[in-house]
């Protein structure tokens, strides 16, 4: 599984998959949200829109900020061995 990671002047957000079309946003402990893909979890950041106020109070005023997944660190989780 693929987790995403975007370290913000606010804290650093974590998309993490849960399973198939099951993502969470979190940013450090807040779980912000539930997705059916990475990339709307990524939306929502990107149009501070995440209901959590430390960042969506920058609507407008960032101008550096990932516009879309491709801009997130890819944390790949290793599979356990069986």
């Amino acid at each position: 599984m693929e987790n995403y990671i975007y370290n913000s002047d606010v804290g650093t957000f974590t998309i993490v998959q849960k399973g198939l079309l099951q993502y969470e946003l979190w940013i450090g402990e807040e779980l912000l949200g539930e997705y059916q893909t990475a990339e709307q979890a990524a939306e929502d950041v990107a149009t501070f829109n995440t209901d959590y106020v430390e960042w969506d109070r920058f609507r407008n005023e960032l101008e550096n900020f990932p516009t879309s997944l491709a801009e997130w660190t890819v944390v790949s989780e290793e599979t356990p061995r069986k």
